[in-house]
């Protein structure tokens, strides 16, 4: 009979054991399941802190610079505005799908289309800030802001910091670290290259130029732009230095403005279907600056978009490198 309870009373304690066990197998699965799901995104835009609890997949740009952050990280935007404009402009390896949807333009977004996509979250600049309000009401808005004097001090380290962030929202921060990482190797690689030129100066100025009704304009730009961290970063110097930050990294200036930093390598984008430089050959003002007169004018090629993000800037170091080298 004692053997027989002593058998009972061990299988108590074995059933108890093994109860126990699958209660905190149990617990330990729920509290996984219950961290998972508090797991959420929070990024910094122009406005504060964004929290989502989940990674968006339906993502509209509203910017350029948006669609190329998205594209680096290997996401397709469902919504961009001003898509012919964007395959116009921006030259880089990467391309939007066919399926991409057309929103309107960058100043004035067509908020019907993208409310038919149904996007999880709406990516956009606070220069559209006006229309924020109106978007909130399809999907939330994140909005990032280079107008700040912290930005505009080193426009190129802002440039990083949204991709990184936009980088965050999908789900992609291990691409865009590798993203950046390239990038700066690869200037690390046209530095190298372009000390071998043995250039006549390495002091520059970069402009993206156009014609105004037959006039010359030159966006000359300033050291805080992420054009002139660029060629910096290749080895170079901005011969520009007498400006204060401007928002977008630029002046403009006609051929009396230029000639301030004349003595310099002149190193120019301008669209194929521009007749500046047809509209200057008669211009003696222009003829006289020593760049000319020297012959130290470096063509990039009409590709290259000045305000991009990481590709246009791959995309600049490549066509700065053939420039300069060959």
């Amino acid at each position: 009979m004692k053997k027989l309870l002593f058998i009972l009373f061990v299988g108590v304690l074995v059933l108890a054991g093994c109860m126990q066990e699958d209660n905190a197998e149990s617990g330990s699965s729920d509290s996984g399941s219950d961290d998972a799901a508090s797991e959420s995104i929070v990024i910094e835009d122009g406005f504060g802190e964004q929290e989502f609890d989940q990674v968006p997949e339906k993502v509209v740009a509203l910017e350029w610079s948006i669609v190329e952050e998205l594209l680096a990280v290997g996401v397709q935007p469902v919504g961009v505005a001003d898509i012919e404009g964007f395959n116009k402009w921006v030259n880089i390896d990467a391309e939007l799908d066919d399926s991409v949807t057309e929103v309107g333009l960058r100043t004035e977004p067509n908020i019907e289309e993208i409310a038919k996509l149904e996007p999880d979250v709406i990516v956009a600049m606070t220069y559209q800030e006006e229309m924020k309000e109106e978007l909130e009401k399809i999907a939330p808005v994140v909005m990032y802001d280079n107008s700040t004097e912290e930005a505009m001090s080193d426009l190129y380290a802002y440039t990083l910091h949204t991709f990184k962030q936009t980088a965050k929202l999908v789900g992609k921060e291990q691409e865009a670290e590798e993203h950046i990482t390239s990038l700066e190797e690869r200037m690390a690689t046209a530095k190298e290259n372009v000390e071998a030129a043995n250039l006549p100066t390495n002091e520059f100025v970069f402009t993206q130029a156009y014609s105004v009704n037959e006039a010359p304009t030159f966006r000359l730009f300033t050291e805080n732009s992420t054009v002139s961290h660029v060629l910096e970063g290749i080895g170079l110097t901005n011969k520009i230095q007498d400006q204060d930050p401007q928002p977008s990294g630029f002046i403009e200036a006609n051929v009396e403005g230029v000639s301030n930093y004349e003595e310099a390598l002149f190193i120019h984008t301008v669209q194929e279907d521009d007749p500046l430089f047809d509209n200057l050959e008669g211009n003696s003002a222009w003829n006289g600056l020593h760049f000319v007169e020297e012959d130290l004018m470096y063509d990039v090629g009409a590709g290259v978009w000045t305000f991009g993000s990481v590709l246009s800037m791959e995309t600049l170091i490549e066509q700065l490198e053939e420039a300069l080298v060959n």
